[in-house]
């Protein structure tokens, strides 16, 4: 009994200074990674007069989130919650940005679009079958004075019946390919784009006022975020199951919709992709302690909203789909010849 109260009676003497030990390391290291990005040291000094007297960042403990306040003391106690309330809330919403991200298993796995693209797919050699007949006919035809012309139109349709063949053999796994491709961008970019602890700096930095603001921006951003992965997946959708509908037509010369269907899939995965960038980016700005992040992340944000417009005009004045389809096709000459 005499032990148990010895050591109860040492450890009421020595846990305050363990505590007091740990509190305050926050606010120091905040201070020393705010003096490499300032050259002023009035800021400095005002914003260490700010976390000491406004925020009480003296009394704050990082490891357990938690502030040492006296019970008298209500500024420590309002501030302190409102510090680790928001901060929370804004990483919370920010940790959520690596949900929202396209899984081929949500696509190629859906037994309904599987069977929508594989009644299609049947129905796509009927129309190749077609396709094929008529171009055939027609070379035959226009060409029948001129043998040398008709002989390498014929070895042109002939290249891209091949090049359909392969592309609807393969269909399935390279649309499952080109999803992949689209889950390791965004998961790459969605690696902890702002940490917990690189939020709180910045509130410490700049006043609880710019978290609020942090919090609708990032909450705004998010909701914008969570349309565009939803209308992305579902033109992915649409993309999977018409896509084998598309490949067919490589071979008919007025109604060749593989362009179109190639441009729409390169610029949907592109769009996703600098779309993600620029929020991430912009996140990653917002939460720094340089001069002027506010402006700079917020601008970021504009950008990645007008990306859809400028892949539009991309697309539409340099034919990057057409280029794609032109290499696929050459590729496929090549190895005819060989």
């Amino acid at each position: 009994m005499k032990f148990l109260l010895i050591a109860l009676i040492i450890l009421q003497v020595f846990s305050p200074y363990v505590v007091l030990a740990e509190q305050g390391e926050f606010m120091e290291d905040t201070l020393q990674d705010y003096k490499e990005t300032q050259s002023s040291n009035e800021k400095v000094e005002r914003a260490e007069s700010y976390m000491k007297n406004v925020l009480y960042l003296d009394k704050y403990d990082y490891d357990t989130n938690q502030f040492d306040c006296k019970w008298h003391e209500i500024g420590c106690h309002t501030n302190g919650f409102f510090f680790t309330t928001i901060s929370g809330f804004v990483f919370g919403a920010i940790d959520s940005f690596s949900k929202f991200q396209i899984d081929s298993n949500f696509i190629m796995g859906n037994p309904v679009y599987e069977g929508y693209m594989l009644n299609f797919k049947t129905l796509a050699w009927t129309i190749a079958a077609i396709f094929i007949l008529w171009q055939t006919t027609k070379i035959i035809i226009l060409y029948s004075g001129n043998g040398e012309e008709g002989m390498n139109s014929l070895q042109d349709k002939l290249v891209a019946i091949v090049t359909g063949g392969i592309l609807l053999g393969i269909y399935s796994q390279l649309f499952e390919w080109l999803l992949e491709l689209t889950h390791l961008l965004t998961e790459t970019m969605l690696t902890t784009p702002a940490t917990h602890y690189d939020i709180m700096q910045v509130m410490a930095v700049n006043a609880v006022g710019y978290g609020l603001v942090l919090m609708i921006v990032v909450s705004a951003i998010l909701f914008v975020f969570f349309l565009s992965v939803l209308y992305r997946t579902v033109l992915f959708v649409i993309l999977y199951i018409t896509g084998v509908l598309a490949i067919p037509t490589i071979v008919n010369d007025q109604y060749n919709f593989f362009n179109l269907w190639l441009k729409t899939v390169v610029s949907n995965i592109l769009t996703l992709t600098l779309q993600l960038l620029c929020f991430v980016l912009g996140i990653k700005t917002l939460v720094s302690l340089e001069d002027g992040n506010m402006v700079v992340g917020m601008i970021f944000f504009l950008v990645g909203l007008s990306i859809p417009t400028l892949l539009n005009q991309f697309g539409a004045s340099t034919g990057t789909a057409r280029s794609v389809g032109s290499s696929v096709k050459y590729v496929a000459r090549y190895a005819v010849r060989r």
